[in-house]
């Protein structure tokens, strides 16, 4: 008697985000945004295998799983003949579906977590959908930054999963 149809009811975001960064957990995913990126260079940069790397998101544009994402529209690469960047909408709209960690517990500025207080400060994980528009993204990407081409929309799933929920937590 307690259960209701998922088609009854309305799915929204878990949780408030505050912040939100968004790292390169994968060599393989960093190779081949390298390649894409810096087609004339080593696909990845010398600092990867060292320290994290990542990119600090827009936490306004985090919606719940679901929810339509209008395309953005942008500058694109110029062509080869040197003519201006073409504007439009993203021919190359993408998604990386990834894991995200929810961190329940707040730290004083400039204050550390050591890797042991993980479980002190992340609540549980959630599945995420990183949208990107590759070819917007590309152009604007070096050595600026994602702008456009990452913040227009990130997805998260309405279902958070508590650490505790999972057994066993390094």
């Amino acid at each position: 008697p307690h259960l209701v149809p998922r088609s009854e009811v309305t799915m929204h975001l878990p949780i408030e985000v505050a912040d939100y960064v968004d790292f390169y957990s994968s060599q393989h995913h960093a190779e081949n945004l390298g390649r894409m990126f810096r087609p004339d260079s080593e696909p990845l940069t010398p600092n990867w295998k060292h320290l994290p790397i990542g990119y600090h998101g827009r936490a306004g544009t985090i919606v719940v799983s679901g929810t339509p994402v209008r395309r953005p529209s942008g500058q694109g690469r110029p062509s080869a003949d040197g003519g201006p960047p073409p504007f439009g909408p993203s021919r190359r709209l993408d998604i990386e579906a990834e894991l995200a960690f929810v961190v329940g517990t707040p730290t004083d500025l400039g204050t550390s977590v050591h890797t042991s207080g993980f479980t002190d400060h992340v609540f549980g994980v959630t599945l995420l959908n990183d949208w990107s528009a590759r070819d917007i993204q590309a152009w604007e990407y070096v050595p600026l930054g994602p702008f456009l081409g990452k913040s227009f929309a990130t997805s998260i799933s309405p279902w958070v999963v508590a650490l505790d929920a999972l057994g066993t937590v390094p």
